[in-house]
């Protein structure tokens, strides 16, 4: 119980200050013999909780608590009608600036967009560090075909490559055009007339692309339009930096970890020096509830790439005191070291506290129904074969 006390005092009280991660260093050497693999873990997670906070302090994004939170959803989902086009690139900006700072303000940032502009057929694309692609995380109007196929590579074509320089681009030459072909299911690419792309740069880096193919955009000529994605986009790439760029270290510092299935990955971590022959607590945990009331605030957030995200920010939370895997049927496979059963509610407390800390709109009423453990094994003691162990997790 001890290691994971120790663990909540990481992520409470005076520990969510920018100082944090100094506090962290000064406090006094815990006695234990776990205490070398603590620190290492509660450092980790202490700096990704402590950055959290400084970014959320750093600029109008930041929320104020349940009230900021619940004015920001208002403000994206029930934007009126748009003003006149001279203001129409401010006023998108001012928006965007309001939205309440999260993993998910991407599909925030969609969602005003679409409606400001409105979109009939869009997706804002992330850069995926793993897979080496641009793929929707928000979405509108496109069939799931499209949706599965629209996950463009580093150097797909010269139109594509040409974004690096920061000009969004009116896509009508059909030969432009084809090159986009494998992108689009075959109903929705025999209907396009054009594709306007508004790249999204932050220091040198493209963080993001708006692809649009369908819009009734007020602007009387395709320059004005283009002109005003361009202004929102300078503002607004840094915004996404900053609700993205913990995930996107993270996911970078692990693109070796190519996709495998869930017995091979549980395989590398039971064959890993620091952990062969260990004793470990390995766990299926239910986040289909608290994936549910992320999803429920952002209405064109992208259901699998929220999946990699809260997966993505589970390993995180764990750093190395654990890893987490995904199962076949939706579950996460979690594997602990150094603690017990008894110590499970308090690590899901700690879990959820974590998660809260990324995600803007998950304050529920009753926080603990929303991270849910299904199953539970002890490695080697209660079985040592992988095959068995992620069959039993997964059923």
């Amino acid at each position: 119980m001890g290691l994971l006390r120790r663990a909540a005092s990481a992520v409470t009280g005076d520990d969510m200050k920018p100082s944090m991660p100094a506090a962290q260093s000064r406090r006094r050497a815990e006695p234990s013999a776990r205490s070398g693999l603590l620190k290492k873990s509660l450092k980790a997670l202490a700096e990704s909780t402590a950055s959290a906070a400084v970014a959320a302090s750093a600029g109008p994004a930041a929320s104020a608590g349940p009230a900021a939170s619940a004015a920001s959803r208002a403000s994206a989902k029930a934007a009126p009608s748009a003003p006149v086009t001279g203001d129409l690139s401010r006023l998108i900006i001012e928006e965007a600036k309001a939205l309440s700072n999260g993993v998910e303000l991407p599909s925030r940032l969609f969602t005003t967009l679409r409606k400001r502009l409105s979109i009939t057929k869009g997706a804002l694309l992330l850069y995926d560090a793993i897979r080496l692609e641009y793929a929707p995380w928000a979405s509108f109007g496109f069939d799931q075909t499209t949706l599965h196929r629209m996950r463009i590579p580093l150097g797909a074509n010269e139109t594509f490559n040409a974004l690096a320089n920061g000009e969004p681009l009116n896509v009508t030459d059909p030969g432009q055009r084809a090159a986009f072909q494998p992108f689009f299911s075959s109903r929705e690419f025999s209907n396009l007339e054009h594709i306007v792309l508004s790249p999204y740069i932050f220091e040198d880096t493209l963080v993001g692309v708006l692809i649009v193919a369908e819009m009734r955009h007020p602007f009387s000529r395709p320059e004005e339009l283009l002109r005003c994605l361009k202004t929102v986009a300078g503002d607004v790439a840094p915004l996404l930096q900053r609700a993205r760029g913990f995930l996107m270290k993270w996911n970078q510092a692990r693109a070796n970890r190519a996709p495998t299935t869930p017995e091979d990955q549980v395989a590398r971590i039971l064959g890993s020096p620091a952990l062969r022959g260990k004793r470990l607590l390995f766990l299926s945990l239910a986040l289909a509830p608290y994936i549910r009331a992320v999803a429920e605030e952002n209405e064109d957030l992208d259901l699998f790439r929220l999946r990699e995200d809260v997966r993505s920010l589970l390993d995180a939370f764990l750093a190395d005191l654990g890893e987490a895997v995904m199962l076949p049927a939706g579950a996460l496979l979690v594997s602990l070291q150094g603690v017990q059963r008894d110590d499970v509610p308090l690590f899901i407390h700690q879990l959820r506290y974590f998660l809260d800390t990324r995600f803007a709109a998950t304050r529920t009423e009753e926080p603990s129904s929303s991270i849910q453990v299904l199953k539970s094994r002890v490695w080697p003691d209660e079985g040592s074969d992988v095959r068995e162990l992620v069959s039993f997790l997964s059923s």
